[in-house]
């Protein structure tokens, strides 16, 4: 799923999620509770489609239809405190598990002489919703703060006056666009499309049907009493973090009131702003032993893992991963240390060990590894040697031919008649991760090799399948042989906002003979054949061992051409169009560097085809 956007925000409150309609949360929220609870909710507060048996994520995107007067009268459930109002339906429309109510249009009925033929009087009351779940929800849709991030300070939801709870929504390729809001005293909404399900131009229902919806609103409450929605028993104000929702500790930078059913409210304080011991010194992570003056207290926001690549996208400062070597006892300082590989690093190929092999009085050191914790044999590791090292390469351990997993490397170094061992817990890996790329489609149902139009589409996702038999590092995205983009968050996936570059080749078919040219490097060659109705140009540049062909033939059915570059990508030209083929891959890594690189896949894209009356 997208945001409107475009974009990714990260972690979010659920109050900010909802006043501005990101996607991305409401899909998360949906898949959590599960689509058959969030459709009997539907039914249960006046929808009457929803009826097949099953539905997807996308439900919660405009995936599937409704009424406008459904919606409305759903709505006019949270305006009435999770009640519903309304005229019993008749038996022979009941419906299990959908409303039991519906809404009342003919309020009176007179003859010609005034008089009263039916009159509607007291509506049916139905308690769908706990008036707390209700408040909390019509809370949120009222507050402008919530929203202005994504629809700013003064957006078409809000009211001049008084406030109002409201919710827009756009279907895809804004063939619908919704608002729909109440105040205490109304309950309106509004459709914006083609009844023929035309696509519209560009136009979300913030823009669409939110200014209808806002001029209705302020007509109808015009010399109307100002009201504030009640708000009901059962409820408490807590102040949390403002990032993460939870109780503030001395590090939460902001802080902000939010409401919650009794009995609801977190009792788990924020993880989100932690705070980190600095040397200043090596900027890594402190030790006991680092002077006093020589630590700081540094502030971080630490997220889930799941969030790695919004985090590095954001620039968001992360603490470092390392402690201080330079203070107090390390491995750097002892007589017989292993300093690298570090503890249960993954390894590949032939791995340098790095250490110390230096105790007074040093007659001969030697490096052994066995599988496991706790190897029940060793294996040398070269020889044995008899000079000292200092912070040096111990010896060339080559694990090509071991199979993957846990093993234990030991140093061991006998002076003054004594043994000195130090050992360390390392992760062989060698072999490489699989990678698939799914090839990219302008529509599920769409033909393998089928076009992207720029205008009608905005982007191409591209979707991976990367796995690793240890542990993935991550996933490299190439267009043409350029780097796209990275992520380290599985599932792998990475848009790439489509572009032309409308290459219009200037064509010479006038050469009487061929010609080659040297410019530096470029080698540039041309030629012109002709035949009896054409003329056929191929014009080519060498650089090195790659080569850019242009190959273009002028006839009676017009001028056509392709151009080709060594890195994948091609323009084809001819009675049918312009097409620009680019070529995609990725290089899956894992923690050891192992990598892998996909087969590739190509994309066409082509200009929007514009429909003929």
């Amino acid at each position: 799923p997208e945001n409107y956007s475009r974009t990714f925000h990260g972690p979010i409150l659920l109050r900010r999620a909802l006043g501005c309609s990101y996607n991305v949360p409401a899909v998360a929220m949906l898949h959590r509770v599960g689509t058959e609870k969030v459709v009997e909710t539907a039914h249960a507060m006046g929808i009457t489609t929803l009826n097949e048996a099953h539905y997807g994520l996308s439900l919660t995107l405009g995936g599937s239809e409704v009424k406008l007067l459904d919606m409305v009268y759903a709505f006019s459930v949270l305006a009435n405190g999770g009640t519903m109002l309304g005229a019993p339906v008749p038996q022979e429309r009941l419906v299990p598990g959908h409303r039991r109510l519906d809404p009342v249009a003919i309020l009176k009925v007179s003859d010609a002489k005034g008089k009263v033929l039916y009159q509607y009087d007291q509506p049916r009351r139905q308690e769908v919703l706990r008036p707390e779940v209700a408040f909390l929800i019509t809370d949120i849709l009222s507050d402008n703060r919530a929203r202005t991030p994504a629809c700013g300070s003064d957006s078409a939801r809000k009211l001049q006056d008084r406030p109002a709870a409201a919710k827009t929504g756009t279907t895809d390729d804004f063939i619908d666009a919704w608002t729909v809001g109440y105040t205490p005293q109304y309950v309106t909404g509004v459709w914006v499309g083609d009844a023929d399900r035309e696509e519209m131009k560009h136009a979300p229902g913030s823009r669409a049907a939110g200014p209808i919806w806002h001029d209705l609103m302020e007509w109808l409450h015009d010399g109307l009493p100002v009201e504030s929605f009640p708000r009901p028993a059962g409820l408490v104000t807590e102040v949390v973090d403002g990032v993460s929702g939870k109780l503030p500790t001395a590090y939460s930078p902001w802080r902000m009131q939010e409401i919650f059913i009794e009995g609801t409210v977190t009792t788990d304080t924020d993880d989100v702003h932690r705070p980190f011991k600095i040397c200043k010194q090596t900027g890594k992570l402190a030790t006991i032993y680092c002077p006093p003056d020589q630590v700081e207290e540094v502030v971080f926001e630490i997220y889930p893992p799941k969030a790695e690549d919004w985090v590095r996208e954001q620039g968001i400062p992360q603490p470092p991963t390392d402690f201080c070597d330079v203070h107090g006892p390390n491995l750097l300082g002892a007589d017989v240390a292993i300093i690298a590989p570090k503890l249960f690093e993954p390894v590949r190929g032939i791995v340098p060990i790095v250490g110390n092999a230096r105790p007074g009085g040093l007659q001969k050191y030697w490096l052994q590894y066995g599988p496991e914790m706790s190897p029940g044999s060793w294996s040398p590791i070269g020889p044995e040697h008899g000079h000292r090292v200092d912070n040096n390469i111990l010896e060339h351990w080559d694990t090509r031919g071991l199979s993957d997993g846990l093993y234990t490397l030991q140093l061991s170094a006998v002076a003054g008649g004594g043994l000195h061992e130090a050992s360390i817990q390392v992760l062989v890996d060698n072999v490489s991760p699989t990678v698939t790329i799914h090839p990219p489609k302008p529509a599920p149902d769409a033909e393998p090799e089928a076009a992207f139009e720029l205008g009608k589409h905005e982007w191409i996702n591209i979707q991976v399948d990367a796995e690793d038999n240890l542990s993935m590092e991550g996933v490299e995205f190439y267009l043409d042989d350029g780097l796209l983009g990275y992520t380290t968050v599985a599932p792998y996936t990475l848009r790439w906002t489509l572009v032309m570059s409308d290459i219009n080749p200037s064509l010479n078919f006038d050469l009487a003979e061929p010609t080659t040219q040297v410019e530096g490097d470029k080698i540039i060659k041309r030629e012109v054949v002709a035949t009896e109705e054409s003329r056929i140009l191929t014009y080519s540049v060498q650089q090195g061992t790659a080569i850019t062909m242009t190959k273009a033939i002028r006839g009676p059915g017009g001028l056509s051409y392709v151009m080709a570059w060594p890195s994948g990508r091609s323009i084809t030209s001819n009675g049918a169009g312009y097409t620009e083929t680019h070529k995609i891959h990725v290089v899956a890594y894992d923690a050891a560097g192992n990598e892998m690189k996909s087969e590739p896949v190509r994309v066409h894209v082509v200009h929007e085809r514009k429909e003929e009356d």
